[in-house]
């Protein structure tokens, strides 16, 4: 029989089974831990006490993904940002208050220190973010790019061994 791990394991320590139990998570987020369980031969108290310590050490995330063209907010818009360097942090920090942000990253090199996605329903609200991040002090210089066609969006992360 396999032991659950010891408490003491490093939270960025994963083994084989981990890592197999999180790629069946990818394929299924809403799998049933019996069926994960059968699926590896393991006993259904070892892969719950793993998913739970997955969950609790933050090395995993199980979440809904809403579709954002039937939720209402159908339109996509890639935005780079030009900011002062002082003010990064700040700008970030504001942007990431919005709503209609659903990615932001900080960059480290090139012409723009800032990347967020945009989702937002119609041309009036498109419009109401650009006059409010207008507002946001430290944006030097911003360029935005309409999406058309979202052909992937997907964070299937491939585990090392």
């Amino acid at each position: 029989m396999i032991q659950p791990p010891s408490k003491a394991r490093d939270s960025g320590d994963i083994d084989s089974i981990d890592r197999e139990i999180i790629q069946l998570l990818q394929l299924d987020g809403r799998m049933a831990l019996t069926r994960i369980a059968q699926h590896l031969n393991l006993p259904e108290t070892t892969v719950r006490y793993r998913v739970q310590r997955l969950i609790q050490q933050e090395i995993i995330r199980i979440i809904a993904w809403p579709n954002p063209e039937k939720t209402g907010k159908p339109h996509f818009l890639i935005v780079w940002f030009d900011v002062e360097n002082t003010q990064v942090d700040a700008v970030a920090e504001q942007l990431s208050q919005m709503d209609e942000v659903q990615f932001l990253a900080i960059m480290a090199a090139g012409r723009f220190n800032i990347i967020a996605d945009i989702y937002f329903k119609d041309h009036a609200d498109l419009i109401d973010f650009f006059n409010r991040i207008q507002q946001i002090p430290g944006i030097q210089h911003y360029e935005s790019h309409l999406v058309l066609k979202l052909l992937k969006a997907q964070y299937n992360y491939v585990l090392n061994s």
